[in-house]
């Protein structure tokens, strides 16, 4: 039998503006912990992601097993229009949240701004969850996923 070629994903990866500002959000808010912060010299960048003239401050933050690296340019890319969720190569962070509407006040005050309203799912596997994308202020985007809150089954009291 062939080994594996890939046997795990190491981590999701977000270019943001300010790696200080995105460490209060994903640790301090989003309740995160950080694992390392690291630099990569103008020569490691341009070798590692074809980014010349440019290094690279980044952290590494993890939540159970899931592992997301944000990484800031300097200097960064000059700004653009933010993008599309549809645009190949574009990344995004699916984040499964307990109260959807008190994250995206934290989201909102560091620049992530909704692109619609929050859907609820009506049927299927994710029945009554509710669903939204969020775009960064300089482009990237987060979906937060709120499950529906279950009400356990109600045990009846054992005869005896």
């Amino acid at each position: 039998m062939t080994p594996l070629l890939v046997s795990d994903v190491a981590h999701s990866g977000l270019t943001v503006t300010d790696l200080d500002d995105a460490l209060s959000l994903w640790c301090s808010g989003l309740g995160f912990t950080l694992e390392r912060v690291f630099s990569l010299d103008a020569d490691t960048t341009a070798a590692t992601t074809g980014v010349g003239g440019a290094t690279i401050r980044a952290a590494t933050v993890r939540l159970g097993h899931q592992r997301v690296e944000l990484l800031q340019y300097i200097p960064p890319e000059p700004p653009e229009r933010a993008g599309s969720p549809a645009r190949i190569g574009t990344v995004h962070i699916a984040l499964t949240v307990s109260d959807l509407d008190r994250v995206l006040e934290l989201c909102a005050r560091h620049g992530w701004r909704p692109v619609g309203t929050p859907h609820r799912m009506t049927n299927g596997a994710r029945a009554g969850t509710r669903i939204i994308y969020l775009e960064g202020a300089h482009g990237g985007f987060l979906e937060l996923i709120a499950p529906p809150h279950r009400t356990p089954p109600r045990q009846e009291p054992s005869a005896g």
